[in-house]
This record gives C-alpha cells, structure tokens and sequence, in this order.
C-alpha cells in the first residue's frame, strides 16, 4: 500500500475547515481547556487567527492523502517555516472508513519525505494527552516530547 501526498483543492477547503474546527471544539473541550459553550466560539476565533487569508494564508499547506487506487483517505494542515527549515502540523487525520489498517504511519513516512524534498529538517506537531492512541502512535515515529502540560481539577 502506498500513499501520496497532494494539494487539497481550494474547493474541499471549506468543507474540510468546518469540520476541523468543530473538532478542535470537541478536542479542547474534552481536554478540559474550554467550557462547552464557549468552545465552538473558540476554535473559530482562534482559526481565523492563524488563517487570515484561509486557503491562501501564507506559509500554510492544507495537503490530501490518496491512496493508491486515487481515494482520499485523509488531509494534512502544515505551517512551514521556511527560514528555520521546520514544518508544524496543525491538524492531521486518516478519514473514519480508512483507519486501523496502518495508514496513519504510513502517511506520517510520507510526510517526512515530501517535507525533506522541501529542504526542512524538523516536524513538531501537538497531541491532545487524551488522545493516547495518536500519542503512541508519534512516538513509536520518533517524534519526542518537548513540552507537557498537567492539570489537576480541585
């Protein structure tokens, strides 16, 4: 199996831009960072923040993955930066139907290629602590922890 990486169409960005942002809501929700009724409010305050030109915000690559036989099974949101030769991931998903079945590591080796082609030396990405599954998954990738965060609700 094998995965490609290309430029999301302009046209599935805002399909995409919703969703991601309802995600995030839930996310940050569920990590206890927002209250519920707020969160929504929050993720798109903090989108168009980062997205001031949406799709054409420079320095952003929103990226789709396909498979093999042309399907897309997920997307990828890059901040590049060229001048430190590093690249963050803002959002990164394999789409329901395709999950389970290894995709996950095999689009993160994928990026490591198309970002080396691009001359960058370093990916940072953030993980959600709720979020185990992605977490193990990242760190068996070599990604290693560089910040961590810790609550405790009194």
């Amino acid at each position: 199996m094998s995965i490609l990486i290309t430029d999301m169409l302009e046209e599935d960005f805002a399909p995409y831009l919703d969703n991601s942002t309802k995600e995030y809501a839930k996310e940050k929700q569920q990590s206890g960072a927002w209250p519920a009724e707020r969160a929504l409010m929050n993720a798109r305050a903090e989108i168009s923040r980062l997205l001031p030109q949406g799709y054409r915000t420079a320095n952003h690559r929103f990226l789709s993955l396909v498979d093999e036989t042309g399907r897309k099974v997920g997307i990828f949101w890059l901040q590049l930066s060229p001048e430190r030769r590093e690249a963050f991931i803002y959002d990164f998903e394999i789409f329901e139907p395709y999950r389970g079945h290894g995709l996950g590591q095999l689009a993160m080796q994928t990026l490591f290629v198309y970002c080396r082609t691009l001359g960058l030396i370093k990916i940072s990405l953030h993980v959600f602590a709720h979020n185990t599954r992605a977490y193990h998954v990242y760190q068996k990738l070599g990604y290693q922890a560089t910040d961590i965060n810790m609550s405790k609700w009194l």
